[in-house]
């Protein structure tokens, strides 16, 4: 009589595969999860970036386009106008606006850029950039016209020649208020910060130079450029913390100059790094994904 034998694994060959197939999930997890983690990282970056270049390219051409006269106001960060955390500038500038819809519209406008910080608004901690289209003087009495000296932009005046008590014509180029001429430029920056490039090189929070003998007076005449700097969080980011926690990261970012400023390009980007490295209050992952840019605006030399 013949027995039929039929093949089987044994116990041991189980183990073996059940241990061969439980390490080959575990890797292709682990990879799947590397490359989820490097493509988020990558997203995120990319939302951040996709914000960033038009708003640079605007600021190029804003900056390009200033009007850079004696005879001009501007609202300047300056020692006489110190701005703690985010900052605020204003100027006249050649280009389009939005326009009254009335009158016979001038090449110029009224630009600024500011941090909203009014809670109610929608735009809260949000970059947002104004551009309100002026008319010829003589017009019309009841619409805004081009407004120069000595009358100032907005207040404080850069002016010398200004009233001593002056009514600025565009009191909103330097204040929080509202105005339905700002639009918002950039949904995610919570970080704006500039400071000023002078003719001999250096870097300094005043846009003249104190060397040459040179005062609020001159305006922008001593600075070739404005640089920049900004901090920006990408929207998947944004929604896991609340307006405190992002209002505790702008004060990580310090003030150009801080108690030891420095002349070499990009220090202030390095400390602002540093900042976030050794933020603690919020989320690792969050800090992580925020992204800081600096760049150099070169100016028209003044007219």
């Amino acid at each position: 009589m013949t027995r039929n034998r039929q093949g089987a694994f044994t116990l041991s060959e189980l183990i073996v595969s059940i241990a061969v197939l439980v390490g080959l999930v575990l890797l292709v997890s682990r990879l799947f999860n590397s490359v989820t983690a490097v493509t988020t990282l990558r997203q995120k970056r990319m939302d951040a970036e996709s914000q960033i270049r038009p708003l640079f390219g605007r600021m190029a051409v804003d900056f390009a386009q200033m009007i850079k006269r004696p005879d001009v106001d501007y609202f300047l960060k300056a020692p006489g106008n110190t701005q703690s955390g985010n900052d605020q500038i204003g100027f006249f500038g050649v280009v389009p606006g939005y326009y009254p819809s009335t009158g016979s519209r001038s090449p110029v406008s009224v630009v600024a850029y500011r941090i909203n910080s009014i809670a109610a608004s929608p735009n809260f901690r949000k970059l947002e950039r104004m551009a309100k289209g002026l008319l010829w003087n003589g017009v019309s009495g009841g619409q805004a016209p081009i407004l120069f000296a000595p009358i100032p932009l907005a207040s404080p005046s850069s002016l010398p020649t200004a009233p001593a008590t002056p009514t600025p014509a565009f009191p909103t180029a330097g204040n929080s208020d509202p105005d339905s001429d700002y639009e918002l430029i950039g949904p995610y920056v919570f970080r704006f910060e500039y400071y000023y490039v002078l003719r001999n090189g250096l870097l300094s929070a005043q846009p003249w130079d104190d060397s040459m003998g040179h005062t609020s007076v001159n305006g922008l005449q001593d600075a070739s450029a404005i640089a920049v700097c900004i901090a920006i969080i990408d929207p998947k980011s944004r929604v896991l913390i609340s307006n405190d926690q992002l209002a505790t990261l702008t004060q990580r970012l310090i003030d150009f100059p801080d108690s030891s400023p420095s002349t070499h390009p990009g220090d202030l980007l390095n400390r602002w790094q540093t900042d976030l490295d050794a933020t603690t209050e919020v989320p690792r992952s969050v800090v992580s994904s925020v992204r800081i840019y600096e760049r150099y605006f070169y100016l028209l030399p003044q007219s």
